[in-house]
């Protein structure tokens, strides 16, 4: 009789333990782009990384909740600003953010902008936390 109730138990249970979390899936709910970064650009001249958190699903960036871009670059691109918050993006209302820094490149070449984006993306009945590198090339000439 045990083993019948203790058979049976894990029938019913088990389809709950394979059931993802809520927001378990998050990562698929948004994307990040650079569209509108200048990817070329002369020597000396001012350039614009662009990144984009964009909804592909009923989510949003919950302004509430914290949020930071570290960047950095490599030697010869001159970054504006190193750290970006929830007070930077160019629409603090939007589902979305989208964030533009500028930059002068200092030397001809190949340069790489790298930013880690800390992010919480949120539904009707989920936030979770986000954590994505990206990196970005820029050719001077």
């Amino acid at each position: 009789m045990t083993r019948r109730l203790a058979a049976l138990a894990l029938l019913v249970l088990a389809p709950l333990a394979g059931a993802a979390e809520p927001g378990a899936d998050a990562a698929k709910t948004y994307r990040i782009e650079t569209a509108g970064t200048t990817e070329k650009v002369g020597v000396g001249k001012p350039g614009l990384l662009v990144l984009s958190i964009v909804p592909v699903e009923k989510v949003h960036v919950d302004p509430r909740a914290p949020l930071k871009i570290s960047l950095e670059a490599t030697p010869g691109l001159k970054l504006s600003k190193t750290t970006l918050g929830k007070t930077d993006p160019v629409d603090p209302k939007a589902e979305g953010r989208r964030f533009e820094v500028p930059f002068v490149v200092e030397a001809a070449g190949k340069h790489e902008a790298r930013a880690k984006l800390d992010f919480f993306v949120c539904s009707d009945q989920w936030c979770v936390k986000q954590v994505r590198d990206v990196t970005v090339a820029v050719e001077a000439r």
